[in-house]
């Protein structure tokens, strides 16, 4: 599979490292609205191709990781798509009901697939959280808490502050909200919101408690303070706890016997999701069965029903 990167702020770095651990992926190059940044990052990882978004659109690329900042990807992907270029963009994809809709209505109309890359959901580590919890062996599940806490700086006019497609709980929670849905396999309720998000600056701190059929959860995230940074299920008789969760593979966990430790070791965060990624590119699937359409909305519909 011939891929190309869009966009070379910090996170294509993490995502071009991963592309070169899959032999089914073809790193081809990079593309930026700056000639000189797409130059750079090719020759860093050796791609033999850098240029604008065009020059990748009308080629022979296959696909198009986007690495653009949150406010571009909506009309990128519908570029993307149009141009029948198989589409993974990195989260929050999108930002409200109707973009997610029209997107996937285009993917489908150009029979073109499109996937919301949520690293967390595609870990071993993760999977072996949702397996254990799936099979009670911490009894009855009674909660679950996600947590992604750090302290950003950010420019006033960064977008990460925009009240339509910034914000810490549209940003962080997103792997919150969206590996906690992944392992309880359910579409949450949105119980209460608490933010520090005024009328013109979108939260920076955000505390969400959500129902998942009897059962609670919470998703605490910021991106202007430090703070706790896991994943935690408690259960009746035991719980399962991962530092860190969206990109490393120890796992503590309590099944009543006393606290233990599962190591699970990783190829590398972005791994698991571009080699999915690919695998499905290769058998020609049009839809993710781990990051779905329905799977993206249901992280989207959180924030509607908060009303953002």
């Amino acid at each position: 599979m011939k891929l190309a990167i869009f966009g070379c702020g910090t996170i294509a770095n993490r995502v071009a490292k991963g592309c070169l651990q899959v032999e089914e992926i073809d790193l081809v190059g990079f593309a930026s609205k700056d000639m000189m940044k797409a130059r750079t990052y090719s020759q860093r990882y050796g791609c033999r191709e850098y240029g604008d978004y065009d020059h990748f659109l009308n080629g022979d690329v296959d696909a198009v990781y986007l690495c653009l900042y949150n406010p571009g990807h909506f009309e990128m992907i519908k570029r993307c798509i149009e141009h029948h270029k198989a589409v993974m963009c990195e989260k929050p994809m999108l930002f409200d009901l109707n973009e997610n809709k029209e997107a996937f209505a285009l993917a489908r109309e150009n029979d073109v697939l499109l996937m919301e890359a949520l690293k967390s959901v595609f870990l071993p580590s993760i999977k072996e959280v949702k397996r254990m919890a799936k099979e009670k062996e911490i009894g009855d599940v009674k909660k679950i808490t996600a947590s992604f806490m750090r302290n950003g700086s950010h420019s006033e006019d960064h977008w990460i502050n925009d009240l339509h497609s910034g914000g810490a709980f549209k940003d962080l929670g997103s792997y919150c909200v969206g590996t906690m849905n992944y392992i309880m396999d359910i579409r949450p309720a949105l119980v209460a919101l608490d933010t520090d998000r005024t009328e013109e600056r979108a939260e920076s701190t955000a505390h969400a408690i959500l129902d998942y059929g009897g059962i609670r959860g919470e998703a605490h995230v910021s991106n202007s303070m430090d703070g706790g940074n896991s994943l935690r299920i408690e259960g009746s008789h035991g719980y399962i706890e991962v530092d860190n969760f969206w990109k490393q593979g120890v796992i503590v966990y309590d099944t009543g016997t006393g606290m233990q430790v599962k190591n699970i070791d990783l190829v590398s965060d972005f791994y698991y999701e571009l080699k999915h990624f690919a695998s499905l590119v290769e058998q020609r699937k049009k839809i993710s069965d781990v990051m779905s359409e329905e799977a993206s909305e249901n992280i989207l519909r959180i924030t509607e029903e908060a009303g953002y």
